[in-house]
């Protein structure tokens, strides 16, 4: 290939690229469906702001299923199934909704909710003592038992008001933070240091994260590597417009906005959350939600009960195993 032809490739590309934010504005403009909704987007405060042409039916996506013979589904966190369904698309009347049973112990894991916190907002704003009484309850259990735990908050925002208000200061033991900014391999730099704590002999640590990130969805901690989890509130989606425009949309098609997309999403990633505990037969774990509205999810957490002393609770638990600890 020649040189003009390769100046000729390159001002052909170029030119794509100056013609391409035009071509998706006259698209966003002349959107109507009522499938998709128009956005203008400031995440930065001012910074980067954006237009979006945001998909309120993943069904659009998800049409390749229907040109399938059959398709098979499956995951420990695909509750609630109806919504699932619906949401992809799938016939009602074909489609096989199963449910199958854990095959490790059921009671080598205990799950508990506290009935004296919340992170409502509406609730925190009006009992100040709130928010104290769950950094007591993350700094208590971290300080209490010398097992790695992990603490999931629902949002970056609200862990970054427990580091600022001094709670992971009072915490006598190795801390590791997920930052939003962080890269994949800083992330992983970091966690792998976490699970060295629970593979050899040295002290234990506690790991803040977030619900629904790069490590509560994907990353496995086996063994000692992860023994109690800490659930921070319930997560919610961020009522912003995106949400409450995808929310009016399942009401419209399905009657059940606040269903699918509210309440599904939240139990999805309690239960990725709480997933990150068991891995094999032989795992042990505590999950403790620090939330009144968890039994809410009962449904989708049978085994969830509430506990009036926890810190007992847990030292019960493992005392069961102190003769026969994770492998």
């Amino acid at each position: 290939m020649t040189k003009a032809n390769n100046r000729l490739m390159l001002s052909s590309r170029r030119g794509y690229m100056f013609r391409l934010p035009g071509l998706f504005l006259e698209f966003w403009y002349a959107l109507e469906a009522q499938q998709y909704i128009k956005l203008i987007v400031d995440d930065a405060e001012g910074k980067n702001p954006r237009i979006e042409a945001y998909c309120l039916d993943a069904a659009i996506g998800a049409n390749i299923l229907q040109q399938t013979h059959s398709s098979i589904h499956m995951s420990g966190t695909l509750e609630p199934l109806e919504e699932y369904r619906d949401s992809l698309g799938l016939p009602k009347s074909s489609t096989i909704l199963q449910i199958y049973p854990s095959p490790f112990p059921r009671h080598h894991r205990r799950i508990y909710y506290l009935n004296d916190v919340t992170t409502r907002y509406s609730d925190i704003s009006k009992d100040a003592s709130i928010m104290p009484r769950i950094w007591s309850y993350l700094c208590k259990i971290s300080n209490t038992f010398q097992r790695n735990t992990m603490v999931f908050f629902p949002s970056f925002k609200l862990m970054r008001q427990a580091q600022h208000q001094g709670c992971f200061d009072e915490i006598s033991r190795c801390i590791y933070v997920e930052e939003q900014s962080m890269s994949q391999s800083e992330i992983m730099r970091l966690v792998s240091d976490f699970k060295s704590c629970g593979d050899t002999n040295l002290e234990s640590g506690t790991f803040f994260t977030v619900m629904g990130g790069r490590i509560s969805e994907g990353m496995d901690f086996p063994a000692k590597q992860l023994e109690i989890a800490i659930i921070v509130g319930i997560p919610y989606p961020k009522p912003t417009a995106r949400q409450r425009a995808l929310q009016r949309y399942y009401d419209i098609k399905f009657a059940k906005g606040w269903e699918y997309t509210v309440n599904a999403p939240a139990a999805r990633k309690l239960l990725q959350a709480i997933g990150r505990l068991i891995r094999d037969e032989n795992d042990i774990g505590v999950a403790i939600i620090l939330d009144n509205r968890a039994p809410r999810f009962k449904p989708f957490i049978p085994d969830l009960q509430e506990s009036k002393t926890i810190l007992s609770d847990i030292q019960r638990f493992f005392r069961i195993y102190h003769k026969s600890p994770k492998k």
